[in-house]
């Protein structure tokens, strides 16, 4: 076959490993160049240049600190366990500030920190629902969920259970 022929774009043989149009030879004994990167060095992938020995690079870019993935799980689920704890506190304490305040008094409280739980935990909700749609781990949003849907739930059904109380159903 005459070099008439024969691809005009296609290596001709000269003793050299074969590279991209354009772009030097490789050395003997080294890898063969990438397009558009430079030699790599015996010992190191492809793409990354050579660093002088001594040369620390991080292995993460350094700067302003971005949210670790599931931290907004991590805090729906704070917010809906204290929510249901300071609930579960209040009424672990009723039947003794009955004892001590009276009754119009815990009454009014009563319904002053269920309002505050109905908020915690309803805040524990939407963010867990906000952090299931995120593509960060899951377990901390489900348990918030779970959590804060039992306390929103607990605390309607607590109040329904005092309309029909108030209101001799």
């Amino acid at each position: 076959m005459s070099d008439q022929q024969q691809n005009p774009d296609a290596p001709q043989d000269s003793g050299q490993p074969y590279t991209q149009p354009g772009q030097p030879h490789a050395q003997p004994g080294q890898p063969y160049a990438q397009p558009g990167q430079p030699y790599a060095q015996p010992g190191q992938p492809y793409g990354q240049p050579a660093q002088p020995y001594g040369v620390a690079t991080p292995p993460y870019a350094s700067g302003p600190t971005a949210p670790r993935p599931g931290s907004l799980g991590r805090t729906a689920l704070i917010v809906a366990v204290s929510a249901a704890a300071v609930g579960l506190f209040f009424q672990i304490v009723t039947p003794f500030m009955y004892m001590s305040v009276g009754y119009q008094f815990v009454d009014l409280l009563s319904n002053l920190v269920n309002l505050i739980v109905l908020a915690g935990a309803g805040a524990g909700l939407v963010l867990g629902l906000i952090a299931l749609r995120r593509p960060a781990p899951h377990l901390l949003a489900a348990i918030a969920i779970g959590v804060g849907g039992s306390a929103v739930v607990g605390t309607l059904v607590s109040w329904v259970s005092n309309l029909f109380y108030y209101f001799g159903f």
